[in-house]
């Protein structure tokens, strides 16, 4: 089954429980998941969760990619889903259409990335590639802006850890790694996995919190610690 690998940091560890939560809600509680962190959580992660230590001591911001490449390196399968802590699942996950795109990119060793957003939909140059089964798959040429984006997507983990450079930042790795036109990042015009982002420069973002289903907000906010909610 095609892995989904989270990353996450000691500031942020505490996100992975409401990450979890609406993880098996809207995904799948038989969907492997594997966390990397450095502190271990303090609370109980879901069965489906694999908690793998990166390193005893947090890593600085700026050495975010380091981290990266040592829990890459500890996935087996040949493609995965990349999430980041703050990704709170907001509806029901189309389990089908990652499965299709996954199929869709096994036997193209050059895609490095198969967006699972509407990330690449709005990206500047977006053609249409084929249709695949029910999905439009849908293609952004190597200069086009965020290229590298961490908003979820299906990972060629190959590709993925020879365009890692040591000892850099989210930021930097997303801005500043530019993509080679011999690797192709691609997407689909539906919105296969939606999620609130809910941090924004390290504070909870309201605006994004308010696209939770409202059944669940009161069980998420539960879980928020209160020096984030002051």
């Amino acid at each position: 089954m095609l892995p989904v690998v989270v990353i996450t940091s000691d500031k942020y560890l505490w996100a992975m429980q409401p990450f979890a939560y609406l993880f098996n809600l809207y995904w799948s509680s038989l969907q492997p998941v594997t966390v990397g962190c450095f502190q271990r959580p303090p609370f109980k992660l879901p069965p489906n969760f694999e908690v793998i230590q990166i390193d005893p001591h947090n890593y600085p911001a700026d050495r975010w990619s380091d981290g990266l490449i040592k829990l890459l390196k500890t996935v087996h399968e040949d493609h995965f889903v990349f999430m980041l802590e703050d990704y709170f699942l907001s509806r029901t996950v189309d389990v089908a259409g990652v499965t299709a795109c996954h199929e869709y990119i096994k036997n193209k060793p050059e895609v490095l990335r198969m967006d699972l957003t509407a990330d690449r939909l709005y990206a500047g140059g977006m053609f249409d590639v084929e249709g695949w089964g029910h999905y439009d798959i849908i293609e952004t040429p190597s200069a086009t802006p965020y290229q590298m984006s961490t908003q979820a997507g299906i990972w060629n983990k190959r590709l993925f850890l020879e365009l890692l450079v040591p000892n850099k930042s989210a930021w930097e790795v997303e801005i500043q790694t530019q993509v080679p036109e011999t690797m192709r990042v691609l997407g689909t015009r539906q919105y296969l996995v939606r999620y609130s982002n809910a941090l924004l420069k390290g504070e909870l973002d309201p605006r994004q919190l308010a696209l939770l289903p409202p059944e669940h907000q009161r069980t998420i906010f539960n879980m928020i610690p209160k020096e984030y909610l002051e």
